[in-house]
């Protein structure tokens, strides 16, 4: 018997992010992302605008992965999303102009990012701004539960990790009872295995 858990299995699901500080003449960063929890990858477009002069209009296919980055306590844990981006996407004969690393909080609402593109005269331009999740720019899929497909994808990264003290904390309400049961059956099912070789 192995001591893994197994998150529950979930498919593509939307995800937008909206960066930037949301002063007059600001750069904008838009995220439209489909998320693939069963390899933790991203894959989707950026649109980088600007209305000052000279003025930004950069359309982007954006690629990449994300991570449940484990802090000590009193520090928060959270997600970081890494991505990387050109025209054309990942098999395109086409050299990265852009990149992204972006942490939000375990409930994947708000965050900050780090981000850099090459720009027209082949400069890299660095930006750090805050981030924030934008529902409102998501279709609905049906009847899904975006924060609860978000929470789930979140606790398989959590499992990926293995700390068990960490995933507890994550998981409240049903969730929590059944995560609570199965890391417990599992304790108890290696302590047995254990018992019984030393014997």
């Amino acid at each position: 018997m192995t001591d893994s858990l197994q998150a529950p299995v979930i498919g593509l699901f939307p995800l937008s992010y909206v960066i930037g500080t949301d002063a007059p003449g600001a750069q904008r960063l838009v995220l439209d992302l489909l998320v693939h929890p069963s390899d933790r990858t991203l894959r989707g477009s950026a649109q980088l605008t600007q209305a000052t002069n000279p003025p930004l209009d950069l359309n982007l296919d954006v690629w990449g992965t994300y991570s449940y980055q484990l802090f000590l306590p009193p520090s928060p844990s959270n997600i970081l999303i890494t991505l990387q981006g050109n025209h054309g996407g990942p098999t395109a004969n086409s050299p990265i102009i852009f990149s992204l690393h972006l942490a939000v909080g375990s409930d994947w609402q708000k965050g900050q990012a780090g981000y850099r593109y090459l720009n027209n005269q082949g400069q890299w331009i660095v930006v750090e701004a805050p981030a924030h999740r934008e529902d409102t720019r998501i279709k609905a899929f049906g009847n899904q539960d975006i924060q609860a497909l978000l929470h789930t994808a979140t606790l398989e990264a959590a499992i990926a990790t293995g700390d068990v003290a960490h995933l507890k904390a994550l998981a409240t309400g049903d969730a929590g009872v059944a995560l609570n049961t199965a890391i417990d059956s599992t304790k108890s099912a290696s302590g047995k295995a254990g018992k019984s070789s030393r014997a």
